[in-house]
């Protein structure tokens, strides 16, 4: 999990909300939100549990942050090269770009799985549905402007949204099935590179054939 560059280097609080973060992301994505405790996460970092309060107010605040840090990024990527698309061929990138995005926090998969696959009725889901329903709806809409499907035709516009969707998170869920074929892992900056060149030529065929 990447840690934030910049020039100016973290004070030791920050630092610490950066430990909280990575073990709070580690923790929700295997067990959720609701079966992880304020607890546990101080354990993997090292902490008391009221030093979690020196930095976020509770668990729900510690959880938004999480999914802003990694979210938050994708969100803007989206938008930003989606501001500069002219026609279809321009949205080939897009997927390796989340790709990369990704990378830094792939545990956001294993989140926006279980969400996808729940009833939306615990405080978790609904959280990281909102940050889905925003990138869902920035994907849609940039498919439509460009003409990929009628204005009508939103079933259409969704498949190609949700496959684009699956084919870039998908991947990192999908180790246990690889180490089943091959060895190696699929966030190696080789398998990485090869992830990015099917993306491109599957999503090209998708919508610009």
């Amino acid at each position: 999990m990447a840690e934030p560059t910049n020039s100016t280097p973290l004070s030791k609080g920050q630092r610490t909300a950066q430990r909280l973060m990575n073990v709070a992301e580690d923790l929700f994505a295997r067990q959720g939100y609701e079966r992880t405790t304020l607890r546990q996460i101080a354990e993997g970092a090292n902490l008391q549990e009221p030093g979690i309060y020196n930095h976020f107010a509770g668990k729900q605040a510690l959880y938004e942050a999480v999914l802003h840090r990694a979210l938050n990024p994708l969100a803007e990527a989206m938008t930003t090269h989606l501001s500069t698309v002219g026609d279809l061929r321009d949205l080939t990138d897009l997927p390796a770009i989340m790709t990369d995005l990704l990378l830094q926090h792939p545990q956001m998969a294993a989140l926006f799985h279980q969400t996808l696959q729940g009833d939306g009725s615990t405080l978790g889901t609904q959280l990281v549905y909102q940050w889905l329903q925003q990138l869902f709806r920035q994907g849609i809409d940039s498919l439509s402007s460009l003409g990929a499907a009628s204005e009508q035709d939103r079933e259409t516009l969704a498949i190609n949204v949700v496959a684009m969707f699956n084919l870039t998170a998908g991947y990192f869920l999908s180790q246990k099935a690889f180490d089943a074929m091959a060895q190696g892992s699929l966030t190696s900056e080789e398998n990485i590179a090869r992830q990015k060149a099917l993306l491109r030529r599957v999503v090209r065929a998708m919508l610009v054939t």
